[in-house]
């Protein structure tokens, strides 16, 4: 009877650690294809002319805002791709740099419904609006993400 409950804890273990692998590597992909959406959005943004804001002093203000934030994405861009990496090796700097990530996504999420808010951008009409909902809600949901993955689960002790 001991041997047949001791196989079967040992069954459950590895069932965990499986779900537990697979968990680490999406969130690992994810944190990728974030890094490399913010490195494609700075290169459109430097290379072709992104805001479609009919109003020239909006228009200013909002390239204003958008021109202060190439070092903060940067710092984001190696903070998700380290993260990233380092999940995917098993490596405890990708749980680290993974918790720093999602603080960052959360404030960057924030400061931009902030700035949108002060500044009228989601009634500069549906392009607009949807466009900075939807970055606003993929910062926000992928900072929760990235925090409630690794912080409330301990999973980096979980290994």
């Amino acid at each position: 009877m001991n041997e047949g409950l001791s196989d079967l804890r040992s069954e459950k273990s590895e069932v965990v650690k499986v779900k537990r692998a697979t968990k680490l590597k999406l969130i690992a992909l994810w944190e990728l294809i974030l890094a490399a959406g913010i490195l494609t959005f700075w290169i459109f943004f430097f290379s072709a002319d992104m805001v479609r804001i009919e109003d020239q002093k909006s228009r200013e203000i909002y390239r204003a805002f958008e021109s202060a934030f190439p070092l903060a994405d940067a710092f984001l861009f190696f903070t998700l791709f380290i993260g990233g990496v380092g999940l995917l090796r098993k490596k405890f700097y990708g749980y680290l740099f993974s918790l720093c990530a999602g603080a960052c996504l959360i404030f960057l999420g924030l400061l931009d419904i902030s700035f949108n808010a002060q500044q009228g951008i989601y009634r500069l009409g549906a392009r607009e609006a949807t466009i900075n909902i939807f970055i606003n809600l993929l910062c926000l949901g992928s900072g929760i993400l990235l925090i409630s993955a690794f912080w409330k689960n301990n999973i980096w002790k979980q290994k």
